[in-house]
């Protein structure tokens, strides 16, 4: 099919608009995420999910209470990024380890909770997601979040920028990084969890850690790196659900393929440009012996 039939339907209009916001706004997340070292960090939040439906369903069964799930993943997300971003700053452990006891530990708690409630077929939704399931409420979320992450990162582009790229200074210069970093870590909860639908605990980090990763393989500038995550994050989503359309394959595998092969291209267009870069490189010659006067 064509993209203006594609476009037709109602289903593939929301998936490839959920697509065009929310690909280029995890991208430009990503660019801060990886350059702090912290792409476990959003993996991470993306399985607290478990956790945060399965406590939906719980207090939905066991108290009467109608909440909408992602409600009750989006106020879990968000306290566990909280209670990781301040254990970072106060206590003794390494970023790894407080991750990787946080990554374990609520998808343990989660999967049991699913298991007491007998609800095994949750767990297909969370790791894997589905962009066609996507409804207008959702794209309005994701619109409205997309305009938050814009607003603060633009606003506060030169302090997250310092921040990470030079501490120390930062520090110096007597910026609140530490409310910066909380404002950080809570930015990305939101973000897995809205994006969570597109993807899937499973996949969700691809679209955060890859643009970035290959932009920093072509980009010879900060800002450099920015717009070509911004284009990574772009294309490769919209080309991965037109693929899926056109294939008859999962809509989220084929987003991160698309996402690998972004990197793959901006790989060798590096190769490439080294190899050209080399092979114009002046040769050195020797020098003429000269006679002994």
């Amino acid at each position: 099919m064509t993209l203006s039939e594609l476009w037709s339907y109602d289903f593939m209009r929301y998936a490839l608009i959920s697509a065009c916001l929310l690909g280029p706004a995890c991208a430009m997340l990503g660019v801060f995420v990886t350059l702090r070292g912290m792409a476990f960090f959003s993996d991470a939040l993306a399985h607290s999910a478990v956790t945060g439906v399965a406590i939906g369903f719980l207090i939905r069964e066991k108290l009467g209470l109608q909440l909408d799930p992602m409600l009750t993943v989006l106020i879990f997300a968000l306290l566990q990024a909280a209670i990781m971003a301040w254990l970072f700053h106060r206590s003794s452990l390494a970023p790894d380890t407080v991750i990787a006891f946080s990554f374990t530990g609520s998808v343990a708690l989660g999967v049991v909770i699913i298991a007491m409630l007998g609800k095994y077929r949750l767990l297909d939704g969370i790791l894997f997601g589905s962009i066609y399931a996507n409804s207008p409420t959702d794209i309005l979320r994701q619109a409205i979040l997309v305009c938050i992450i814009g607003a603060v990162l633009l606003t506060q582009m030169r302090s997250y920028t310092l921040s990470t790229l030079n501490p120390e200074l930062a520090r110096a210069r007597r910026l609140h990084t530490v409310w910066l970093n909380y404002l950080f870590a809570l930015l990305i909860a939101a973000t897995v969890v809205t994006a969570l639908k597109m993807l899937g605990a499973l996949l969700l980090s691809a679209l955060i850690v890859i643009p970035p990763a290959a932009a920093k393989l072509v980009s010879g500038s900060f800002r450099g790196l920015l717009v070509i995550s911004l284009l990574g994050g772009l294309i490769a989503p919209l080309l991965g659900v037109v693929a899926s359309a056109q294939l008859n394959v999962p809509t989220g595998p084929s987003i991160v393929l698309m996402n690998v092969v972004f990197l793959l291209a901006c790989a060798l267009w590096r190769s490439r440009r080294r190899r050209l870069a080399a092979g114009a490189a002046p040769t050195s010659s020797p020098m003429p012996a000269t006679a002994k006067s």
